[in-house]
């Protein structure tokens, strides 16, 4: 009978720690994002990158604050130490490898207070010597937490193929895109830690002012309305000085503005117009407008994805071969072969494409047949 008793308790106890288990963490999601949010939002002044990606990435680089690295070097994005940092340093095991292949431990930068992780976070982002590298990102907005999000994998910030999809999961379960304000400069950081805009902020007169989060439903509701409306309105011909250029997979990029033909773009960027129609397969020709912000490649692509770049990509809704041969440098008809797929196959969503490796037949994603790749991406807002 007592040993009844027990497991009564056991089962009973079990019950209700379940639930309690998803309330405790929707707890520190609430309080993570109530401790950081004015940080992020005044990085998001500062620098253009959306309070929302900020807030997101610290909630999943440092498991909402309580990773190690968060909570010895108060590191919420997992920056490593580099060669030009001079602090203190927290030593754990990661990815790095000694030349043997063994796993050794990484360094990564300490910090005296989480919000100076925050604001070390938006100068590696916003460093000139990683414009090459990270410097489209700032073109797309403040309010752009979708393109945010793929930009962040597609420059090589992280290689975990999902890695978007968890960054735009966080923002939208929490809504933190209530806290992105729309901003027409893009800064980048100098050595001594000031800031310069590249474009002179526009002025924005009071009724156009970005409305803050309030507690009550009835402005919440306000705000997501505003939000709404702001981020499905794509410019039909913005007006651009120079195009905003990139690398993917090593290779140089340049995103179309919206308004201009592939032979516009040849002559801007000082290539030859057969060679862009060679590199990009799915521009139609030279008269041929791109989509706003759509990837147009100036090299040839390559036949295969950096070895440290990701091997599989999850195929989303309104994405083909041609789109994900662009998001990863690799020519389209490389990755048809990799994947035994034809150029009229349009896979289904959900199904895996190899980046690196060449399928077996019965491993041949999903897919049907249309007669052209007539459905590219919109990579307005890089999504």
């Amino acid at each position: 009978m007592p040993h009844r008793f027990h497991i009564f308790s056991i089962i009973f106890s079990c019950a209700f720690l379940l639930p309690e288990t998803g309330f405790s963490n929707k707890k520190l999601t609430e309080n993570y994002i109530s401790a950081y949010k004015d940080i992020a939002i005044a990085e998001m002044k500062r620098t253009g990158i959306p309070a929302s990606i900020k807030l997101a990435q610290g909630i999943l680089e440092s498991d909402l604050g309580r990773s190690p690295l968060a909570i010895e070097a108060n590191n919420h994005f997992g920056i490593k130490c580099g060669g030009d940092w001079n602090g203190e340093v927290f030593l754990q095991h990661d990815d790095d490898t000694d030349s043997s292949g063994t796993i050794i431990e990484s360094c990564f930068r300490s910090y005296i207070s989480a919000a100076e992780s925050y604001i070390a976070h938006s100068d590696f982002l916003s460093n000139p010597s990683k414009q090459s590298r990270y410097g489209f990102l700032f073109a797309l907005g403040s309010t752009d937490y979708v393109g945010w999000a793929n930009g962040l994998k597609f420059s090589g910030y992280a290689s975990d193929p999902s890695y978007p999809s968890k960054l735009i999961k966080i923002i939208e379960s929490n809504k933190l895109y209530l806290y992105d304000e729309p901003s027409d400069s893009k800064i980048f950081v100098n050595n001594n830690n000031t800031t310069k805009s590249e474009t002179e902020t526009n002025q924005k007169t009071k009724s156009s002012e970005p409305q803050i989060v309030k507690a009550d439903q009835n402005s919440r509701q306000k705000v997501e309305k505003q939000h709404k409306e702001s981020t499905s309105k794509v410019p039909s011909s913005p007006v651009k000085s120079s195009y905003v250029s990139g690398r993917i997979n090593d290779l140089a990029v340049v995103f179309a503005s919206g308004n201009e033909s592939v032979k516009d773009i040849a002559r801007r960027t000082g290539n030859d117009i057969f060679d862009i129609l060679e590199y990009n397969e799915g521009l139609q020709s030279q008269d041929y407008v791109p989509n706003y912000k759509e990837i147009v490649f100036l090299e040839k692509k390559k036949k295969n994805i950096n070895s440290d770049g990701p091997q599989e990509h999850i195929v989303t809704d309104g994405e083909n071969m041609y789109s994900i041969s662009q998001t990863y440098g690799i020519r389209l008809e490389s990755l048809l072969a990799k994947n035994n797929l034809s150029t009229d196959a349009l896979p289904y969503p959900g199904e895996k494409i190899s980046l690196i490796h060449h399928l077996s037949k019965k491993d041949t994603p999903r897919h049907k047949f249309v007669e052209k790749f007539d459905s590219f991406v919109d990579l307005g807002g890089l999504q």
